[in-house]
């Protein structure tokens, strides 16, 4: 009986220690604690049609953290998310679920990868949502 219970108070230790109080109390960023990736709108896994456009705009909504301080918005050519494709990126305020990019940044039949994090006050950051899509300018 005394070994079932050290067991039970063993494992009811070890569960506190991924308590969001016991982690922020000792600084620590667990993964249960990250805030969600926001959820990507538009464009997502399409092609766009940017004839006549001035304007392509990015569309997300927030994944139910309200704690949220800023987005961080980044724009990449091509499908990989490496810092030499990177064409654009931008933080915006917690209260914007959209940003508007001149078309003028885009090329015909390029490929394009969007990526967006929620950073909350705390520093923590989600991972990243990211989707591609093509341009067709016609």
């Amino acid at each position: 009986m005394k070994q079932g219970i050290k067991i039970a108070i063993a494992i009811i230790f070890i569960l506190s220690l991924g308590s969001p109080v016991f982690a922020r109390s000792r600084g620590l960023v667990e993964f249960f604690n990250a805030p969600p990736e926001p959820r990507l709108m538009y464009p997502t896994g399409e092609t766009v049609i940017l004839t006549g456009k001035d304007f392509l705009e990015f569309k997300w909504w927030i994944s139910g953290f309200i704690d949220i301080d800023y987005y961080d918005f980044r724009l990449y050519k091509g499908y990989n998310m490496y810092a030499s494709n990177l064409i654009f990126k931008q933080r915006l305020p917690a209260n914007t679920f959209s940003i508007k990019i001149k078309s003028s940044l885009f090329e015909d039949g390029q490929v394009y990868t969007w990526a967006l994090r929620q950073i909350v006050y705390s520093g923590e950051k989600s991972d990243p949502s990211f989707d591609s899509f093509k341009i067709i300018k016609k």
